[in-house]
């Protein structure tokens, strides 16, 4: 077990660090002495996550951490924006910086905007022109884009694969450092990358496949072993050749699940380390990009039943990969990749595993996290960076990008910090993005057309009421005055009122229940309480109905309410501890 007084560590997950000073072969927009390379608001806007912001984000995590005099900072993977060289070579300056300034160290796990296969891909973005157009920057000399201003092709916007991704950031943990006390990888004790290669099979079998593993174990300090395990699996396309375009599938919805098929021998290696952990009297503790354990409270099913499947719930784990872990011993695991704030926990014959999501810093609610290790115990501290100051100079360029476009921004410009701009910014995204994508089309009609009263007065309704039929039904009820009253008896002991519940839009609701899906209990610094208040009227109209017929209208607003429930009472995952005997939360 770990001594009574360890160093603190910092978990960092998805920085999506996009180096707004970067050279990717253009000149910038003029900033006084120094140029900038600007993404455009636009891309923002239907992206969950933000770009620019991510560079200030970063440098203000780092000082954030090394004020707090900690030193050892662990990067969960997508540490950059998409892997591009340029990218990688600010991370690594501004990684190098803290290191030779604080005497930070840093730990990393790769993501799967961070690296791709073996050879890397093409990646093309968007760049705002100081003449109020866009620059297409692309490494793809085939890209093109008929509305940008100009084209630029360079080799800084590819994005590299195993091992040259690996290279571009030697001091990460990746490799061996003089001052680990213990380090090895799955293969040994060798570092060199030829060493580390395993083997992969498409699905047909036909086409083989020996590809760098980047997973590693370090003991830091004295007591405390990391477990940084490697998550991307690049799976060989059947019929697709070795070396043509698409022949390796992306690993973004692969994650644990695919580990499972294809990377066996880590799972041997991990009951190994687990094992000699509990011998040694190490506190052992796992990282890796991707969640171990549905992230969403337990939500999975009632999502699926309501939405359908969405690129979202594809990457949610199987219930196989807890019972992998924990089978191999593993016990507490830090993830990222769903840009989640919450704590899931599994138990199993007299076993426990703890996944731990870390938030992003580019995306609602934008925080990190502190473990502390003691003898027994080990806790968890989250600490956001909502109060950081946006940028003016950016703020002045998104206007301007707006009053020539006429771009629906949601609130973000009018964001006085950048905890209200990524407020915003996942509210904007429901009508721009989630309506669109993730909801059935006639669900996502009446979300727009409905209020949090009609919703209520809908759930007095007894019969099953086709979707189709809301509407009418909702003006029928709207009309009776008997249907009226009997509503205020349900929910006027309750403060609520039937005026107070039109005038919020369901959008309104929709919006509030993806920031607490995303955040959990943070989300209830930001969600006014009178609206919470409504909100659980409401639910709680819902919770004892039932509508036997498929597709009733009632029955998935009362799955839409249940999931709301599950987000506001999972297990603590702001501040907390958890007893490593038992698995005990407090």
């Amino acid at each position: 077990m770990p001594p009574s007084k360890s160093p603190r560590i910092a978990v960092v997950a998805d920085a999506h660090f996009h180096d707004l000073h970067g050279d990717y072969d253009f000149e910038g927009i003029a900033d006084g002495n120094n140029r900038l390379a600007v993404r455009m608001l636009a891309d923002t806007a239907r992206s969950t996550r933000v770009f620019n912001e991510s560079d200030r984000a970063l440098r203000f995590t780092l000082d954030d951490i090394a004020a707090r005099g900690i030193r050892h900072v662990v990067l969960l993977g997508d540490y950059s924006d998409d892997g591009q060289v340029a990218t990688i070579m600010g991370v690594k300056r501004v990684l190098d910086d803290y290191s030779a300034r604080v005497g930070m160290r840093f730990y990393a796990t790769v993501g799967n905007h961070d690296i791709f296969g073996e050879h890397g891909r093409h990646r093309s973005k968007r760049f705002l022109t100081e003449s109020g157009g866009y620059r297409l920057v692309t490494s793809d000399a085939e890209a093109s884009d008929a509305h940008a201003h100009t084209t630029t092709v360079t080799p800084r916007m590819y994005c590299e694969g195993y091992p040259e991704g690996l290279r571009a950031l030697p001091d990460i943990g990746f490799f061996r450092r003089t001052d680990d006390l213990h380090w090895e990888t799955p293969f040994g004790e060798d570092d060199d990358i030829e060493a580390r290669r395993y083997e992969v099979r498409s699905a047909d079998g036909t086409t083989i496949r020996h590809l760098v593993d980047a997973s590693y174990l370090t003991e830091p300090f004295p007591g405390i072993w990391l477990l940084m395990i490697d998550a991307n699996v690049f799976e060989p396309v059947s019929g697709v050749a070795v070396g043509a375009s698409g022949d390796l599938a992306d690993s973004t919805g692969a994650g644990w699940n695919a580990m499972l098929h294809h990377k066996q021998f880590l799972f041997d290696w991990m009951r190994d380390v687990a094992d000699r952990a509990k011998r040694l009297g190490k506190c052992l503790l796992a990282f890796s990009h991707y969640p171990a354990i549905d992230p969403l409270d337990g939500t999975f099913a009632d999502e699926l039943a309501l939405m359908g499947r969405t690129s979202f719930s594809d990457r949610i784990p199987v219930s196989d990969v807890a019972t992998a872990l924990m089978s191999a011993g593993i016990n507490i695991h830090f993830s990222g990749h769903l840009h989640v704030n919450d704590t899931a926990r599994e138990r199993r014959d007299g076993g426990y595993l703890v996944n731990i999501g870390v938030p992003s810093l580019v995306a609602f609610p934008c925080a990190y996290k502190i473990i502390t290790p003691e003898a027994g115990r080990l806790h968890i501290e989250t600490v956001g960076i909502e109060e950081m100051a946006l940028d003016p100079t950016l703020l002045t360029l998104y206007r301007a990008e707006v009053s020539r476009s006429g771009l629906k921004t949601g609130g973000m410009l009018e964001a006085e910090d950048y905890g209200t701009f990524l407020y915003a910014h996942l509210g904007h995204l429901v009508g721009r993005r989630f309506l669109k994508r993730e909801w059935p089309r006639d669900l996502a009609s009446l979300f727009q057309k409905l209020s949090l009263g009609d919703v209520a007065l809908l759930a007095l309704e007894r019969q099953s009421v086709p979707v189709r039929e809301v509407i009418s039904t909702v003006e029928r009820l709207q009309a009776a005055s008997q249907t009226r009253q009997h509503l205020l008896e349900q929910t006027g002991r309750d403060g609520a009122t039937l005026e107070a519940m039109m005038a919020v839009p369901m959008i309104t609701f929709l919006a509030d229940w993806y920031r607490l899906r995303m955040a959990s209990e943070l989300a209830l610094d930001w969600i006014d309480a009178d609206s919470l208040a409504l909100y659980a009227v409401v639910a709680a109209l819902y919770r004892d109905g039932t509508w036997e017929e498929e597709g009733a209208a009632q029955a998935q607003f009362a799955l839409l309410f249940r999931i709301y429930g599950k987000f506001l009472s999972g297990l603590p995952s702001r501040n907390f501890s958890v007893d490593l005997s038992t698995g005990e939360i407090v």
